[in-house]
Formats: C-alpha cells, sequence, structure tokens
C-alpha cells in the first residue's frame, strides 16, 4: 500500500523513501476528507489511522523499522525540536495538496514505543462555507443571519471539540461585510485566513493570552469581535462588557446544550445580571454522518425507536434509511458530515429565569413552550429526510 517491497518487510529507509512515503499519506489523507491523521508506534509496527467524518478509519500499518525516520520527517516538517523526544511538542506546517493549500497543525506526545504524532489538517480559504451549507433549518437560518447582522450582542456557539463550532463562527463572519465595519479576531490558532479581516493568533508563552489579547482588540475601534474560545472568567466577563458597550461578539464554549450553556457560565463566575443583560442567543451543534447515497438502503423502525429516542417518531412521508457500505463510501455507508442545532435566542421570559438563578429544569421547560427544536429532534428531522442514520443522530445526541 505505502511502497514497501514484496512480502511487506522492509530495512530502514532512505531519506528519499521516508519523504516519499510521509507524502503519500499526507495526500490519501487529503483525498480521503481526513481530519486528523494518527501516527501511533506501537513496537511492532507504526499504526496509522484517519479520522474521516468523525471517526476513526485504520489505514495499512509500516514496519517498526520507520518509527523514528517518519517521526523525524514530520518533526522537521512541523518545525520541531527532533533532539527532543522526552516532552510533548507543538508545531505546524503548510502542505499542497490537489491545488489546495492545508494548513496542519502538529503533535507529539512521548510514549513507551516512541513518540506517537497527530497531523490536524486545517483547510485554508477554500474552506469557508456559506450558513446555508452547515446544515442549519429554515426556521432558523433568518434567524441567526438577523443575530449576525446586529451592531451589538453576544452570540455563543457551542458543543464538544470537533462538531464543527470553528466552521459556523468563520460562517458567520462570512455574511458581514468587512469593508463596512472592522471585524478582528483572536484565535488559538488561525485555522482559514480571511480577506480583509484583521486576524490575530494567542501566544501564551510570550503571555498573548485570551484575556490580554481582547483588552488589546477593544483598544482598536472594532465593530465585531470573533473570540476562539472562552476559556477562564477573565476572557468571559471582558467578552461580555464588550457586547454591552456597542460591540458584536462571537465566540464559542464547550457545553453540550443551549441550557447548559447558561449554567456553565454562572459556574464559571459571571454575575447572572450581566448575563442576562449581554447574552443573545445560543447555538449548540454537533456533526452527524451524511448516508452514503450509493449504498444507504430503507429500513423500518422497531418500536424499541421511541423509547431510546425519548420522543414519538414524528409522521414518515417514506422509509429512513440506514448504512450499508461499498467502494464508493470506503465501506463505511456514510460520505461527508452535516450539522445538526439548536438554537436559542434568549427573550425576556429567558432573562427572568436567568437572573434568578432558576433551574435547567425550569430553562428547558419553556424551550420546550416555545417548541423550539433540540439536538436530537434536528437530528431525527434530517434522517427522516434521508440525509442521515438515526443511529448516528443517537451517537451524538
Amino acid at each position: 500500500m505505502w511502497g514497501s517491497p514484496p512480502g511487506g518487510e522492509c530495512a530502514v529507509a532512505d531519506d528519499g523513501q521516508v519523504v516519499r512515503l510521509v507524502d503519500q499519506i499526507l495526500k490519501k489523507a487529503v483525498a480521503e476528507r481526513a481530519s486528523d491523521i494518527h501516527f501511533e508506534p506501537k513496537g511492532d509496527r507504526l499504526r496509522l489511522r484517519f479520522r474521516v467524518d468523525g471517526v476513526l478509519v485504520e489505514q495499512p500499518a509500516l514496519p517498526p523499522d520507520f518509527i523514528p525516520s517518519v517521526t523525524s520527517r514530520l518533526k522537521v516538517m512541523a518545525s520541531m525540536d527532533i533532539a527532543e523526544k522526552r516532552v510533548p511538542q507543538d508545531g505546524g506546517l503548510s502542505y499542497e495538496a490537489t491545488g489546495q493549500r492545508i494548513n496542519i497543525r502538529a503533535s507529539t506526545f512521548p510514549t513507551r514505543d516512541g513518540e506517537k504524532v497527530v497531523l490536524r489538517l486545517l483547510a485554508g480559504t477554500t474552506a469557508m462555507t456559506n450558513l446555508e451549507s452547515l446544515g442549519i433549518g429554515p426556521h432558523e437560518l433568518p434567524r441567526i443571519r438577523e443575530l449576525a447582522g446586529r451592531s451589538s450582542g453576544l452570540v455563543l456557539v457551542t458543543g464538544p471539540t470537533g462538531s464543527g463550532k470553528s466552521s459556523t463562527l468563520y460562517s458567520l463572519l462570512k455574511t458581514i461585510d468587512p469593508n463596512r465595519v472592522n471585524v478582528t479576531t483572536l484565535e488559538d490558532p488561525i485555522e482559514v485566513r480571511l480577506p480583509h479581516i484583521t486576524q490575530g493568533q494567542t501566544n501564551p508563552k510570550a503571555g498573548f493570552t485570551f484575556a490580554r489579547g481582547l483588552r488589546a482588540i477593544l483598544r482598536q475601534d472594532p465593530d465585531v469581535i470573533m473570540v476562539g474560545e472562552m476559556r477562564d472568567i477573565e476572557t468571559a466577563q471582558i467578552a461580555f462588557q464588550a457586547s454591552l458597550t456597542g460591540h458584536l461578539v462571537f465566540s464559542t464554549l464547550h457545553t453540550s446544550s443551549t441550557v447548559e450553556t447558561i449554567t456553565r457560565l454562572l459556574d464559571m463566575g459571571l454575575e447572572p445580571y450581566i448575563v442576562a443583560s449581554s447574552l443573545t442567543a445560543v447555538l449548540a451543534q454537533r456533526l452527524v454522518r451524511k448516508l452514503c447515497r450509493s449504498c444507504a438502503e430503507p429500513w423500518t423502525p422497531d418500536d424499541d425507536l421511541r423509547h431510546q429516542l425519548g420522543f414519538p417518531l414524528p409522521p414518515l412521508n417514506g422509509p429512513l434509511y440506514r448504512p450499508v457500505g461499498c467502494a464508493e463510501c470506503s465501506q463505511t455507508g456514510y460520505k461527508g458530515r452535516t450539522g445538526i442545532f439548536e438554537l436559542m435566542v434568549v427573550d425576556d421570559a429567558m432573562r427572568d429565569l436567568i437572573k434568578n438563578r432558576s433551574t435547567t429544569v425550569a430553562m428547558k421547560a419553556l424551550l420546550a413552550a416555545l417548541k423550539l427544536p433540540t439536538l436530537r429532534r434536528d437530528g431525527v428531522a434530517k434522517a427522516i429526510a434521508g440525509i442521515t442514520a438515526i443511529d448516528d443522530v443517537l451517537r451524538v445526541t
């Protein structure tokens, strides 16, 4: 698979072989839409896995003789210290494949059998997407556009790592005309280069933290601010205060739902009246895998599905579909991903609940009374539309 001699046994490769091998692996990863590449030394082999559509997929392993040479090659490409093997390192590189410039973030982790290397592939400007292509429903889309068009407020995009939050932030910024307003971002790292927008990247080693950077941005006459993540109370306080003083602020938080976001903000130490006054909306999201159109097959759900979902399945206009697997999708049954979303716009009723530190039960009851779709219900709607499978919706919600 990787150009090894017949029988699979490889002598120690020379530098030229290793360069070609790593290039071959990178090209295959890009072609298969991998978001991450894992090089894992296992004593008897160098295990290789690609994360495709959120799931790790096994690749042909390399012989153990390749462990030191491949690791060194990756560290050189990422501008790391190849002599340092005792502590983790971070680095980065830029790679071109099929006419596309890919920014790659690299990290090492010392293990018993050698250094594990993980590459995170960050697409460049070609990765910019529109809000429509994210999977946001027709009911939520105009509301989100209206939020992005406001002159002030704070919008939080929430979800676990790898749920597409950064893509959503970039898509929100794409709706704003940077020629009419001053748009500034603070990221760690910069994943997509945005034309006509001022982008900054934190450098904690130099003392350039999110909090310090955000304070500096506020002295730069900003209209719109994007903060990659609210990691601490200091950053959160500055961001919330900025939204109260005439700035539109976008940021992310690692929470599982819209209501949990409120709880998390209060637990961080923010005062309820600040959260109630500043927070405009919360958009919770996940990524589900899209069914491969070449092999998906219809199926009839059983009675247990209602118990799994927690609510009855809406009326069906046609069959549900499930994954099968074929050559087109590398036998996974899925190809590509789309988002499922839960949007909460903070209204007067929710502000009162926040100010009074009401329970999450009360907040969920309010959202239910408003009949706002939850993440799971949005996922089920996409399964009914034949976009994804019920099992994948259950997996991420």
